[in-house]
């Protein structure tokens, strides 16, 4: 395309008025409506031109390769090769000599187009958690950081072998002084406690359900980007209704929630493997539990109340049950 080896006709994009031009309110912002006038140099849709107008002008008027490149076979190669492990839009971008950046914000799930796959799938809780947030703490002076999982805790006291940076992280582990790891170590300002614990678990959950709940919707086409509220319902084809972008025909894509109920479960699920003082401790052999079982004790008694807080909610989450008689039918 870019040697101008591609005939023109190639690149004709075939599309029917159902009305005359000037009936479109949004004429301008439809290609194929703007291709039956003279149009401007202003807009994508604006530059859609007749063949004929090419060949007339030849000297004057040149095909858009990026535009062609970027909005017409990205989207559809992206969507083609979805369920290939290693792609995703920006390696394609990068393929297709395009701006890789543009395309980052959306990423393909190449295990499967089920994201709640990854819950199941995932061996490693490294890669089943990934993209969680995690969980930040708050101490009366002000300062916030990012309380590690119990099994960082298990890690530096097994003896295991260690980086020099995990080494250094673990010797400064908040599970072992419970204590801001900001504030200095003889201040009792600085002491974490378990009602603390709690009510900083609660809030940050609290948050996530309210983005859960917000609704938000957005476009899964990468050139779209379209974010909203408000649900179209419009039906084309065998679309389902209120997942129709509303920037039809220009976008063919399909609205998704921005943040879903597998998005929100994992969530919930990743707080509740941060705070786990019991499953760690049972995947040690028996001649490494015996040493680790008294200082787990001790953890136990500030983090069992806020791992009970997030497991209760959790427990109430519809995503994480089952309807027996959804699975089975009456004869």
């Amino acid at each position: 395309m870019r040697n101008g080896e591609i005939a023109l006709e190639k690149y004709v994009i075939t599309k029917t008025l159902t009305k005359p031009p000037e009936a479109y309110p949004d004429a301008k912002n439809q290609p194929h409506v703007q291709g039956t006038s003279s149009g401007s140099s202003t807009g994508i849709a604006q530059r859609a031109r007749h063949p004929d107008e090419l060949e007339k002008e030849r000297s004057n008027l040149m095909v858009d390769i990026e535009y062609y490149l970027s909005q017409e076979i990205h989207p559809v190669v992206s969507r083609l090769c979805a369920s290939i492990e290693g792609t995703s839009p920006a390696r394609l971008a990068d393929c297709l000599r395009l701006d890789s950046s543009k395309f980052q914000s959306k990423t393909t799930d190449a295990v499967s187009n089920d994201p709640s796959a990854s819950l199941l799938s995932a061996v490693d809780d490294d890669e089943r958690y990934r993209g969680c947030e995690p969980l930040r703490l708050s101490c009366p002076c002000s300062c916030t950081f990012e309380c590690p999982t119990l099994s960082s805790l298990v890690l530096s006291s097994t003896g295991e072998s260690l980086t020099e940076l995990q080494a250094k992280e673990s010797s400064h582990n908040f599970w072992h002084t419970l204590h801001c790891p900001k504030c200095p170590d003889d201040s009792d300002g600085g002491r974490i406690t378990a009602v603390m614990i709690a009510n900083q678990v609660k809030r940050q959950v609290d948050g996530f359900i309210s983005m859960y709940y917000k609704g938000i919707m957005t476009c899964d086409d990468e050139t779209c980007n379209f974010t909203s509220r408000s649900l179209n319902m419009r039906v084309i084809g065998e679309s389902e209704k209120g997942t129709v972008c509303p920037n039809y025909p220009c976008c063919n894509g399909h609205l998704v929630r921005k943040y879903a109920e597998v998005d929100l479960y994992k969530q919930l699920s990743y707080f509740c493997h941060v705070l786990d003082a019991v499953r760690f401790i049972e995947k040690l052999d028996l001649k490494l539990r015996i040493p680790l079982e008294k200082d787990l004790a001790r953890i136990r008694l500030v983090v069992d109340l806020a791992a009970s807080v997030v497991q209760k909610i959790r427990d109430r989450c519809a995503y994480g049950w089952i309807q027996m008689k959804d699975l089975a039918i009456s004869v």
